[in-house]
């Protein structure tokens, strides 16, 4: 009763006050709408404070707005549509699925979890990466940017009931400052198994309490599990007649999540898999050598606007790359090639500055 009669109150002052310095009679108020004209006000205050936050405490320091948390896929399109190679399937699926839900965020009813699986030095730690210069202003310095390392944050399979136990804490905490936040776990196939079985009510369908919402939030898991699985069936699918670039997320999807379920490591028959709440199982595929060359070239373009000598190509992938038991593929991907590219184009330069002299 008294808060309708303090509103009743203010609205009576309102139209008084319209009255009074704006000369409408009082017969004529009644075509204000005194609800309307408060509601503008109440606005106008927020957006005015929203303003000043953002330009003024925000700007010092970062928060959990549009002005640091970004959400720009078309960057992130870009970004590996020109330099990630040979993941066709990677690129469309990660793009997909990182803009739809940020598109959907505000009616999403869970989080997004993907788990990228594939040989080292085939893009994983590349496309994460550039998730979090897409998303945060700061990319991966931001303090809503949350990194885990299976050897360095989860070392002892005997002490995962206490790894458990403080990564749902961990990740509680980091909603509550930020609903947008990231999560990234590297080397998953180094942590130990039922780890991530805590956190499969973070994850599921309606993950929200009054104090907590989880649905906006993005989980990635980054594995070298099922690697070669992958190389095999991808083998397969070209015996048969299959392009490399017309292969499908289908063809490997039931695969990776087998392979995931059955191998050693954190997702070891994990909850997360029998539960269902892993929304995208990406695989990346083997590299050939013309993609390991891509990267090379790439590489070499950091320094210098020279084009790459057949010569110096030749060289690195005789130093840089060994292949698996069919010849095609590349064991290592191009994880070893920004350092043998740098070390290369220091000696070119050492060869040079002797020849000037």
């Amino acid at each position: 009763m008294r808060l309708a009669a303090c509103s009743h109150r203010s609205s009576s002052a309102l139209l008084w006050l319209l009255v009074i310095v704006f000369g409408v009679q009082p017969g004529l108020a009644s075509w204000f709408n005194i609800g309307a004209v408060l509601d503008g006000v109440s606005n106008a205050a927020k957006a005015s404070l929203k303003f000043a936050k953002n330009n003024g405490y925000c700007a010092l320091t970062e928060c959990c707005n549009e002005v640091h948390v970004r959400f720009d896929i078309q960057e992130l399109r870009t970004a590996l549509e020109s330099s990630l190679y040979g993941q066709h399937i990677a690129r469309q699926v990660i793009v997909n699925a990182i803009g739809g839900h940020l598109g959907n965020i505000e009616q999403s009813e869970k989080p997004l979890v993907m788990s990228l699986h594939g040989l080292p030095g085939t893009g994983k730690n590349f496309v994460a990466e550039h998730i979090t210069r897409a998303l945060y202003k700061r990319g991966a310095a931001s303090n809503f940017v949350h990194k885990f390392l299976g050897r360095i944050h989860f070392p002892l399979e005997s002490e995962v009931e206490k790894y458990k136990v403080a990564l749902v804490e961990y990740i509680k905490v980091a909603v509550a400052k930020c609903p947008n936040a990231l999560f990234i776990f590297d080397e998953v196939e180094k942590m130990p198994p039922g780890l991530f079985d805590s956190i499969v009510a973070l994850l599921d369908n309606h993950a929200y309490t009054k104090a907590l919402d989880f649905r906006k939030a993005i989980f990635i898991f980054l594995s070298n599990v099922a690697g070669p699985e992958i190389a095999v069936r991808l083998k397969s699918l070209v015996d048969s007649g299959v392009w490399r670039d017309e292969t499908k997320l289908h063809h490997f999807e039931s695969t990776l999540e087998i392979a995931s379920y059955n191998l050693v490591g954190g997702l070891y028959k994990s909850e997360l898999i029998e539960s269902h709440v892993v929304d995208h199982f990406v695989p990346f595929l083997p590299l050939e050598l013309r993609h390991v060359e891509q990267c090379m070239r790439t590489e070499y373009r950091k320094f210098t606007d020279q084009k790459m000598s057949d010569q110096m190509l030749s060289d690195i992938v005789k130093e840089a790359i060994t292949f698996d038991d069919t010849g095609l593929y590349s064991n290592t991907g191009c994880k070893r090639v920004s350092k043998k590219v740098e070390a290369y184009y220091y000696g070119e330069l050492r060869k040079q500055q002797k020849q000037e002299f």
